[in-house]
């Protein structure tokens, strides 16, 4: 569709947000903008205040799709204080409990619509949480026999840089999106999966064995990344074939 002619009716894309450290403002990165404006969508910030949960359904009502974005760790006592495993005990970075209540919500809001979710980095492990599954706080904890052989990945600048391969499970979806089995990615995280929620599979890894991405196939389009392919800007398959889940739920809606 030519939505660079606006002929066309593009997808609202909620991108969920953080306040600065005055609480005045709500940041929303460009890349995320950048990149679902560049694969027709129409980008929209979304709340992370107090009380935010409380509107979870309504955004979930109103808007055809949302990226569950990166930043901070997710806090040990949110969602009922079982985000992690028993095992894990790595300190953890900046957290921020009024996201974690709300990007909760809205994984469940969105789940019970079927609207369309693409999780990045914070935003995968938010997902997985929410939906039952739990992390390390440090890809070191992995309980695998490769843990000891696992180095960080929290790469150095330039972000944009790719650091890593990812190997992409055969007929997965991700695999259709990128046209491809492994690729490279950046990263940016020291949190990982451990256990994945039921209905999720892991459907990427890096060369560690670290789960590198979600797809919960039950639903048309549902799906997280550990690396940022907002900065990197060399996957836009991934957000034109969310973006696209987006616009076919738009029309569906008659919108």
């Amino acid at each position: 569709m030519d939505y660079t002619a606006g002929t066309c009716r593009r997808p609202l894309i909620g991108i969920c947000g953080r306040p600065d450290e005055t609480g005045e403002y709500l940041i929303i990165f460009k890349d995320y903008a950048d990149r679902v404006y560049e694969a027709g969508g129409l980008p929209a910030g979304l709340p992370a205040h107090e009380g935010a949960d409380a509107c979870a359904d309504e955004v979930a009502e109103r808007f055809d799709g949302i990226v569950f974005t990166g930043g901070c760790d997710i806090d040990g006592a949110s969602f009922g204080g079982r985000a992690y495993d028993d095992s894990t005990h790595h300190p953890l970075g900046e957290t921020m409990p009024v996201r974690d209540a709300f990007e909760g919500a809205l994984v469940h809001a969105c789940w019970d619509r079927d609207v369309p979710c693409l999780g990045v980095c914070r935003g995968l492990q938010v997902m997985n949480v929410a939906m039952g599954g739990r992390l390390v706080r440090d890809v070191s904890e992995q309980a695998w026999s490769m843990a000891a052989h696992i180095g960080s990945h929290l790469q150095p600048e330039p972000f944009d840089t790719p650091s890593h391969d990812v190997l992409v499970e055969p007929n997965s979806e991700l695999a259709r999106i990128l046209g491809r089995l492994e690729t490279r990615v950046n990263s940016i995280h020291h949190l990982a999966i451990s256990e994945v929620p039921q209905g999720g599979h892991v459907v990427a890894r890096a060369l560690d064995g670290t789960p590198e991405a979600i797809d919960f196939t039950d639903r048309t389009f549902f799906m997280g990344v550990q690396w940022h392919p907002e900065i990197m800007g060399t996957q836009p398959e991934l957000f034109s074939a969310f973006v696209a889940a987006a616009d076919a739920r738009r029309r569906a809606l008659g919108r």
